[in-house]
């Protein structure tokens, strides 16, 4: 389950700390995140529905600790979230003025 961690913490942290040129890619790396939130919700609310008690990697997980992970993670998706529309903002920011004083040079 930690090899689990690492992979998604490293994720997280590359998702953040990526240049995102354009809207598509800022908006599609935050769906990747959510996503895969929302995937590992509706697997953990189907693998209750059978048992009280889950297993992912080896790890078993209860109700209680399903909540705490989920709440963790989202909210570590939402400060993710907001840096990656930061660094899409700086970078139309620098870019744009950029590109204008090109313009204005090439006049």
């Amino acid at each position: 389950m930690s090899f689990i961690i690492l992979i998604l913490i490293i994720f997280l942290i590359y998702a953040c700390l990526a240049k995102y040129g354009t809207m598509f890619k800022s908006a599609m790396m935050i769906s990747i995140i959510f996503g895969m939130t929302a995937v590992f919700l509706i697997y953990g609310i189907y693998m209750f529905k059978i048992t009280d008690v889950f297993s992912i990697a080896g790890t078993e997980i209860n109700l209680v600790s399903f909540i705490h992970v989920c709440a963790v993670w989202t909210g570590a998706d939402i400060i993710c979230a907001f840096k990656i529309m930061k660094n899409y903002r700086y970078y139309i920011e620098v870019n744009g003025e950029a590109a204008i004083s090109t313009e204005q040079a090439q006049v």
